[in-house]
C-alpha cells in the first residue's frame, strides 16, 4: 500500500511500515488474548458485552485522535488503541449472532443478520458523509476533532444502551433468573408458595436487567441473604477473616454442612448458609442443567423462607417445595418463553467432584 502510494523502500516508509505491522500486531494479539479469556460470556451476558465493547470502541478511537499531539508515543498509543479496537470489533461480532437471534420471528436468522448488516453499512456511509461535510465547511484542528468527538461518542453509547433495553434475551443467566423468579416464589402465612402468574417473561425482564456491569450473585435485600454461586472453597478464607478464631469456625461448619449427605438429598448441588447474610451454592460436575436450575430454584426459596422467619427448618421445608413444584415451575417458565435448554448461572470448570459413598 506504501508502493501504491508514491513512496519507494527508504528508511522513513520502511519505518512507518515497521510501525504499523507493529501497532497491528500488538491489536491483534490483545483479541486473541481477549477471546480466550471472556468464552462462554459471549452467549451469557450478550448485552453487556455489547455495550462495553461499544465503550472500547469509542475509547480506542479517542486514543488514536491523541497520535498527532504526542507523535513519539505513537507505537504505544496506537498499540494500546488497536487492542481496545479489536476487542471492541471481536466482542460486537461475537454478540451479533445471539441478539440477531432474538429479532427473529421464525427461523431467519440469515435474514435478520443481512439486514442488520446493511443498516450498519448504511449507518457508517452517512456518519462519513457528514463528516466529510462538516470537515469541508470549519477549520479543522487536533483540538477541535477531540472536543466534536466526545458529544458525537457520548450519543453514540446512550443510543446503544437504549436500543440493548429492547434486546430480549430468552436464555437465564443469574440476572434474568432473580428477575423471573423474584415475584414467583412467595411467603404467605409462613408457607412457601409458587405463583406461575408472576412469572416475568424474557421481554419484561429486558426492560429492568442490569447490565452495565458483570453479575455473579444475588445481593442480600429485605432481610433476605444473598446467593453466591460456585465460590472457591480453597479461597474463602480471602472473603471472611480467618484471623478471627469464631469466624473461621463459622465457615467450616458452614462448608461442612453443605455437604452432609443428609442435606444434599441426593441432589447434584449443595447450599450452605453462612450466619444469616449469604447463601452458598455449589454445583455437582456432574449436575445436569435440570439439576442446576432446580438448585437455583431452591436457593431462591430458601432465601425467601430466610427473610420472612429463623433459619431453623427452612432448609429441609424449601426443599420439600422446591422438589413439589419444580415440575410446574419448568412448564410455567418455559409457556413464559425462557430457553430452559442452557443454564449460565456459574462455569462447567467451577462445578465440584464430590465423592459420593457407596
Amino acid at each position: 500500500m506504501l508502493y501504491a502510494m508514491g513512496l519507494n523502500s527508504g528508511a522513513l516508509p520502511l519505518s512507518a511500515a515497521i510501525n504499523w505491522v507493529i501497532k497491528d500486531g500488538f491489536g491483534q494479539f490483545g483479541g486473541v488474548i481477549y477471546a480466550t479469556m471472556v468464552g462462554q460470556k459471549f452467549d451469557s451476558d450478550p448485552k453487556h458485552q455489547r455495550f462495553w465493547s461499544s465503550v472500547w470502541l469509542q475509547t480506542a478511537t479517542w486514543l488514536e485522535m491523541l497520535t498527532p499531539l504526542f507523535p513519539h508515543l505513537f507505537v504505544v498509543i496506537g498499540s494500546v488503541a488497536n487492542v481496545g479496537k479489536n476487542i471492541a470489533w471481536l466482542a460486537m461480532s461475537a454478540t451479533r449472532a445471539s441478539i440477531n437471534k432474538t429479532f427473529c420471528r421464525k427461523e431467519n436468522l440469515g435474514d435478520v443478520t443481512a439486514k442488520s448488516g446493511s443498516q450498519s453499512t448504511a449507518a457508517g456511509l452517512i456518519g462519513t458523509t457528514l463528516g466529510i461535510v462538516v470537515g469541508g465547511t470549519m477549520d479543522v484542528s487536533v483540538y477541535t476533532l477531540i472536543l466534536g468527538f466526545v458529544p458525537i461518542s457520548l450519543a453514540s453509547l446512550w443510543g446503544n444502551y437504549k436500543s440493548l433495553l429492547y434486546t430480549v434475551t430468552p436464555t437465564l443467566n443469574v440476572e434474568r433468573a432473580r428477575l423471573m423468579l423474584q415475584d414467583a416464589i412467595l411467603v404467605q402465612n409462613g408457607a412457601l408458595v409458587f405463583s406461575p402468574e408472576h412469572v416475568r417473561t424474557p421481554r419484561q425482564v429486558s426492560k429492568i436487567e442490569k447490565f452495565m456491569r458483570e453479575i455473579r450473585g444475588i445481593e442480600p435485600e429485605d432481610r433476605m441473604p444473598g446467593i453466591i454461586i460456585s465460590a472457591n472453597i480453597s479461597k474463602l478464607e480471602h472473603v471472611f477473616p480467618w484471623t478471627n478464631s469464631n469466624a473461621a469456625a463459622n465457615v467450616a461448619h458452614m462448608v461442612s454442612d453443605a455437604f452432609q449427605p443428609q442435606y444434599a438429598w441426593n441432589e447434584l448441588y449443595y447450599i450452605g448458609l453462612h450466619t444469616t447474610d449469604r447463601l452458598y451454592l455449589w454445583y455437582d460436575d456432574r449436575a445436569s442443567d435440570a439439576d442446576v436450575l432446580l438448585g437455583f430454584y431452591h436457593a431462591m426459596a430458601y432465601r425467601k423462607l430466610l427473610g420472612a422467619r429463623s433459619p431453623s427448618d427452612a432448609r429441609i421445608e424449601s426443599y420439600v417445595f422446591a422438589k413439589q413444584t419444580f415440575a410446574s415451575a419448568c412448564q410455567h417458565i418455559m409457556e413464559s418463553g425462557w430457553d430452559t435448554s442452557i443454564m449460565y448461572f456459574s462455569k462447567r470448570s467451577r462445578f465440584v467432584n464430590v465423592a459420593k459413598p457407596e
